[in-house]
């Protein structure tokens, strides 16, 4: 073992040893962050229209002590608590957006152990951890020597494809030590690696001269039935680990007519980047012969498709970020992003996604996470601040 071995060793099982102590002083400033959670929870923020929660950011931002925050031509919220030295910068990422319309209600319940309400794990808490880190750093008198950037990154869900994160990403000109894309949910969650994934909408419209009288004829919905049999037809292999999602299906407005168009969701996931394009050739094909023997217009949009990516197991920042989570009662769940990780690791800096607390309903509009877990979720992502910030995870 090498003198800066024992060194970084040292240096990390003193970070280890606070960790308690930052568990019961976070306890003792929960309103700091269960305020901005209630705050921005409770403004509607569906994909592609975050404007109003990202004004709020803003003021968050502010008045929790960053004096110039800034919104980018993404729509992105983002402001820097200086480091001593500002040498390197570490960015802390939460996504704005959430997967509830502007119409659901969304009022937060606050109990004594749990918020209940559409959107509190995905994202509002994760959101709030971010926007109340100045205040939470300095209540627990750590001063970081790198900058410390906090994004919030606008259009990370469905079909915005991550465009906040990889545009605030492209056009970002500090040098990153690394990154921390902080999700509320769930508890335990260490991604590392980005999960290749095609997202796409198949289409069934029913043409204005199709045949109702012709052997097999039905209405969109029917067709999107024997459509989806197909599918979950099409092999899909056990190595490398593959998904096949339909996660919305839409038709129809009565009970008594039949609708001419049809809409499927769906997503692929594959540990395998040659599965991705094999699957989505062979969805192609099924969609062109489907369309000519049944004489219906069907059509595929790819909506998003990501490749694999990632940094090793055995990476420093990945062994570290586990010996935290350990010292924090928290056992690891290895669970590879689909989301903002994909943007910043395909950046090119090294980084993880963490989750903060435990979570039932997960995207129901009873959502709740729960209150006691939350504490050591936020001494976990402060911990691996200080460890990032102190050379500890790099190779």
């Amino acid at each position: 073992m090498t003198i800066e071995t024992q060194s970084k060793e040292t240096a990390l099982d003193h970070l280890l040893q606070d960790i308690p102590r930052q568990i019961e002083s976070l306890r003792s400033v929960r309103e700091t962050f269960l305020t901005d959670a209630v705050l921005l929870g409770e403004v509607p923020a569906p994909t592609f229209c975050e404007d109003e929660r990202i004004r709020l950011v803003m003021d968050r931002f502010r008045e929790n002590g960053l004096e110039d925050p800034a919104l980018d031509d993404y729509g992105n919220a983002s402001g820097i608590i200086p480091g001593s030295t500002g040498n390197s910068a570490i960015l802390v990422m939460a996504h704005a957006d959430c997967v509830f319309s502007a119409e659901t209600r969304h009022v937060l319940e606050v109990g004594s152990d749990h918020i209940t309400g559409p959107g509190i794990a995905d994202n509002s808490i994760g959101l709030a951890a971010v926007v109340a880190l100045p205040k939470l750093l300095d209540h627990l008198g750590i001063q970081l020597k790198d900058d410390l950037i906090l994004l919030a990154n606008v259009k990370s869900l469905g079909r915005a494809n991550l465009e906040g994160a990889r545009g605030f990403l492209d056009t970002m000109q500090r040098p990153v030590r690394a990154g921390i894309c902080v999700e509320g949910a769930t508890q335990g969650r260490l991604s590392y690696s980005g999960l290749g994934a095609l997202r796409g909408e198949i289409t069934v419209n029913i043409p204005k001269d199709y045949d109702w009288s012709s052997f097999g004829a039905a209405g969109a919905i029917s067709h999107l039935n024997r459509l989806i049999n197909q599918l979950m037809e099409i092999p899909l292999p056990k190595e490398p680990k593959s998904k096949m999602t339909f996660g919305g299906l839409t038709a129809g407005s009565s009970f008594n007519t039949s609708p001419k168009t049809g809409r499927l969701r769906f997503e692929i996931t594959s540990e395998g980047d040659e599965v991705i394009d094999d699957i989505e050739k062979l969805l192609n094909e099924i969609c062109e012969q489907f369309s000519l023997e049944s004489g219906t217009e069907v059509k595929m949009e790819t909506v998003a498709k990501r490749q694999n990516c990632g940094i090793p197991f055995t990476h420093p920042l990945v062994k570290t970020t586990r010996s935290i989570m350990h010292k924090a009662g928290i056992t690891p769940k290895v669970d590879p992003s689909t989301g903002d990780l994909n943007a910043l690791i395909r950046a090119g800096h090294p980084g993880v996604t963490l989750g903060l607390t435990t979570v039932e309903n997960m995207r129901e509009e009873n959502e709740t996470i729960h209150l006691d877990p939350l504490y050591a979720g936020m001494a976990q992502l402060i911990t691996l601040l200080q460890a990032i910030d102190g050379e500890l995870c790099e190779e």
